[in-house]
């Protein structure tokens, strides 16, 4: 448990980083773009309906797990945004000589934007059940399994780059390709189920592919594949003990 003073330190840290996000609003991608593709597959779905490359699904409903992880990506990437400006400008460095120690910084940031995953994950839902009439029958515990794998294993990629990146002008060049190759193994441009192998199996298996897939089982009451979970756990176990491993305070 945390004392009253770490609390409060806590706290502080968690409304300076709010104020710095919305003066550099690089988070709020993640919840501003499934916004935007919400309606965007939503219309495409009334235009196109029905099963999809015989999958079973509408386009809304095979998108819905994209969406998701498509934003938990915007908000992984936004992390070297922000540490890696944070740490290049000294202000890492210059908490580490306060009471408040540089990890509580950290901690706020990912709390921060965990918060933001949260609140993404409740708009795409609500809007595709509500919306976009999607057939949402979640399989509650192993949709928060999925979601929470798929959340820590891109928040540790995010992590990894900034452990990795010694300026923010190379976190940038960076987490820019590394944000495209995430969206294009989502998914997003097009469905696993719609390409042959090997590319299917590559899809299946990528970091943000694998999410896609068990938040795509859970969210149509079924079981994730075995496989994929550990994949995600793998995945969020290499990223964290690198990001671990070479991240550097200053």
């Amino acid at each position: 448990m945390l004392s009253r003073r770490s609390r409060a330190q806590l706290t502080a840290l968690l409304k300076v980083q709010a104020k710095l996000s919305l003066r550099e609003p690089y988070p709020l991608v993640g919840l501003g773009l499934p916004v935007v593709l919400l309606i965007l597959f939503g219309f495409i779905s009334r235009q196109v309906p029905g099963d999809v490359s015989g999958s079973g699904l509408t386009v809304i409903d095979l998108y819905i797990p994209t969406i998701l992880v498509v934003s938990y990506i915007a908000i992984a990437i936004s992390l070297p945004n922000t540490l890696v400006r944070d740490r290049e400008i000294g202000w890492l460095r210059r908490v580490s000589t306060t009471p408040v120690h540089p990890s509580r910084l950290l901690g706020a940031q990912l709390i921060f934007n965990l918060v933001l995953a949260v609140l993404a994950t409740a708009i795409v839902i609500v809007g595709g059940m509500l919306v976009f009439g999607a057939p949402l029958t979640v399989d509650l515990p192993f949709f928060i399994i999925s979601v929470a794998l798929s959340v820590v294993e891109l928040f540790a990629l995010g992590l990894l780059v900034v452990a990795l990146a010694p300026t923010q002008t190379m976190a940038g060049v960076l987490a820019g390709p590394l944000f495209f190759v995430l969206l294009f193994l989502s998914g997003l441009w097009v469905q696993p189920v719609q390409t042959g192998e090997p590319l299917r199996s590559i899809m299946w298996y990528s970091p943000s592919g694998a999410a896609v897939r068990a938040i795509l089982y859970s969210a149509f009451n079924a079981a994730p594949p075995l496989a994929t979970l550990l994949t995600l756990v793998g995945y969020a176990l290499v990223f964290t003990f690198l990001a671990i491993r070479f991240f550097r305070w200053e």
